[in-house]
């Protein structure tokens, strides 16, 4: 017999995003906004509005203890890959991709490779771990300038501000040094594509299905987005994206091959960039935000495509589940 929703007992996970605390080094922890018990709130409201039973686990010292006394069926918000390895390793079932898939998606660098491996559009790109790995640039240039440069495992426009399209070596060696020195992780640097930054939600395991596509806006003069500004909420969107149906169907497909290629479970985001010469995969997301709050501007992109869709924080949270309780083949509690 199938786990009844009244019988599923979920936990929920009560930790700081990894984006803020890289932020935190990288502009202070006062001019960072960390909503993670915003985030948590609005999945504890959906969930029992869902008909779920559900229980907070705050990360800490007793984080282990406390999450084997509550006997959860299924944890939902994991967002770290130490989340997930802990509850694999205690064999507690969870919500959304394993660790292999997470270190793949974190790993932007090795996420491209994958996808180029098998043909699918990414920008061309290479990996800087010191500031030697920038000479390449001065004596033979993989690729032309402008170049734009990130952390490799940022997520959430971390670590990217208005400064990481670089035009010149010596701009790059500041941008690179700068995130060497600050996130102590390696730099990823990628030819700069002028497009209309896409970004696609992705539901379901082998019936996978794509939410309406969101086009990111920027504001008048900027051409791309920051942390900051996406913490201000600077940005707008749009949703459904203005597509033609014919783009609107190349951005699902090409979504749903990105989403698959990586190995995601449940759902997740995949993030593009549609060019001139047509579209470009950017990066995938299996921690992506899934707040539907506040109705008229959303907390997350995820919840800007469930609204455009009809969906509710209940109705989005709730279709996760049953993508996860189907792959899981859960047993109803006794």
């Amino acid at each position: 017999m199938q786990t009844t929703i009244a019988a599923l007992r979920i936990g929920l996970l009560n930790k700081k995003r990894g984006n803020f605390a890289i932020q935190e080094q990288l502009i202070g922890a006062d001019n960072v906004v960390d909503e993670t018990d915003a985030e948590v709130e609005h999945h504890e409201q959906s969930l029992t509005e869902a008909g779920y039973s559900v229980y907070q686990i705050h990360w800490g010292p007793n984080f282990i203890n406390d999450l084997q006394a509550l006997q959860v069926d299924l944890v939902f918000n994991v967002s770290s890959l130490v989340e997930a390895a802990i509850l694999e390793e205690l064999e507690i079932p969870y919500v959304g991709s394993d660790t292999f898939t997470i270190a793949i998606a974190m790993d932007k660098s090795l996420a491209k490779r994958l996808w180029q491996q098998v043909g699918l559009p990414t920008s061309p790109f290479c990996l800087a771990r010191s500031e030697k790995d920038c000479k390449v640039f001065r004596d033979d240039p993989p690729f032309e300038y402008p170049l734009f440069v990130k952390p490799v495992a940022g997520r959430g426009s971390a670590g990217i501000n208005d400064a990481s399209v670089v035009h010149n070596y010596d701009q790059l060696v500041s941008e690179v040094v700068e995130r060497l020195e600050t996130i102590s992780q390696p730099v990823l640097i990628e030819k700069f594509l002028r497009g209309r930054e896409i970004t696609l939600g992705v539901l379901g395991n082998e019936d996978a299905r794509t939410l309406p596509p969101l086009e990111i806006v920027y504001r008048k003069g900027d051409i791309t987005l920051t942390f900051e500004k996406k913490a201000l909420d600077n940005d707008s969107f749009l949703c459904p994206a203005p597509l033609t149906a014919e783009e609107t169907q190349m951005m699902q497909q090409l979504a749903l091959r990105a989403y698959r290629v990586l190995g995601f479970k449940d759902f997740g985001r995949i993030d593009t960039i549609l060019t001139e010469e047509g579209p470009f995969l950017l990066e995938g997301n299996t921690f992506a935000g899934l707040m539907c709050t506040p109705k008229e501007k959303p907390h997350s992109y995820f919840g800007f495509m469930a609204r455009a869709e009809g969906k509710d924080g209940k109705d989005l949270l709730d279709e996760i589940i049953q993508s996860a309780i189907k792959r899981l083949s859960l047993r109803t509690r006794e």
